[in-house]
């Protein structure tokens, strides 16, 4: 019997396509997601193609669903700023709001990150914990969870965030990861006979460093949205470990049967500016997923991580003291995640 009637915005997206599968698996979960455009792939659960800038086709497709807990995994994403508009991430939070609350809304639940610590700005106080105070720069997470606090006043339904950081997902179907990033400059490097030399700074690969599986971020979600002890509050959510890059590199380099290589800085985007040919003589000789190279990985993302240059770590003690106690090796993870990037035939 289905109790729960989970709406998903961005449910195409990394964290939303791991929650998705997971509520979809739940006997006593009904799962609505949207996106702006569909994956290829058949789904378990409806998903709409809202626009979530857009008030009136969101009350429209929205308000007579009798939506029981809300996961908003989905954001505005700049184009030309080097920042996510705020005002524009607010409004699409907003108009979820005006479509969903109902008698039937029990609980809303926002995604955060570690950029609520000001980690993206430069060194920080660590292991942040959810009670540190905010950084100076207002950012979107701030105003969306203002939002939630002032809304519900007066409300019978609740709200919570998680600030996961350095989601990972080994579907080949997501492209914005590290594993992502590692496993085809891995494969890139092996094809021109190169050691896996780390694209990064020297104070990176030596700095601790933190990620969450997409699959335990889809668990620890469910468990704060639905526990009582986590109604109206923040909760860190990671592996549980740290990690440094130092220790892990040789392992992968083992994996891709390399070399080690260097401590060698690097711009990623930049060294992959002409790599598309080989990516394509790859492909051939391997017989590996038709990947366009524009689709390969996100390097952005990889130089941003890879040239900190310094600890990047949260306290996940609150989330374990509500009951939520699993965890997963970072390492282990990681190696795992490129494994089934290679069985996937994404890389050799």
């Amino acid at each position: 019997m289905t109790l729960h009637h989970a709406f998903i915005a961005g449910a195409t997206g990394t964290v939303g396509r791991a929650l998705a599968r997971h509520l979809s698996q739940q006997p006593d979960w009904q799962v609505t997601g949207c996106a702006r455009s569909a994956p290829a792939a058949p789904l378990d659960y409806e998903l709409l193609p809202l626009d979530l800038a857009d008030g009136a086709a969101v009350r429209a497709g929205l308000s007579t669903r009798n939506i029981t807990h809300v996961f908003y995994c989905g954001r505005a994403d700049y184009v030309q700023a080097t920042k996510e508009p705020i005002a524009e991430n607010v409004t699409m939070l907003r108009n979820v709001l005006d479509a969903v609350e109902s008698p039937a809304l029990k609980h809303v639940h926002i995604v955060q990150g570690s950029k609520v610590y000001g980690s993206d700005l430069g060194p920080y106080k660590t292991p942040a914990q959810e009670s540190d105070q905010r950084v100076a720069e207002t950012n979107w997470y701030y105003q969306q969870e203002d939002l939630l606090t002032a809304r519900s006043a007066g409300k019978a339904w609740r709200w919570s965030a998680s600030r996961p950081h350095g989601v990972c997902d080994p579907d080949v179907a997501v492209v914005r990861g590290l594993a992502r990033v590692i496993a085809v400059y891995a494969t890139l490097m092996k094809a021109l006979n190169e050691p896996l030399h780390f694209p990064g700074t020297e104070a990176t690969y030596r700095a601790l460093y933190q990620s969450v599986d997409s699959g335990l971020l889809a668990r620890a979600m469910t468990w704060i949205a639905t526990t009582p002890a986590c109604e109206n509050q923040v909760f860190n959510v990671t592996n549980g470990d740290l990690m440094r890059w130092c220790n892990l590199w040789p392992r992968i380099a083992t994996l891709f049967d390399m070399c080690i290589g260097e401590v060698r800085p690097m711009r990623l985007a930049e060294f992959v500016r002409d790599k598309a040919p080989l990516w394509e003589r790859i492909l051939r000789g391997h017989n590996l997923l038709p990947t366009p190279f524009a689709q390969a990985a996100v390097w952005a993302y990889g130089d941003f991580n890879f040239n900190r240059g310094y600890d990047i770590a949260s306290s996940t003690i609150k989330l374990r003291q509500t009951g939520f106690n699993e965890c997963m090796d970072t390492e282990t993870m990681f190696l795992a995640h490129l494994a089934h990037m290679r069985k996937e035939r994404l890389i050799p």
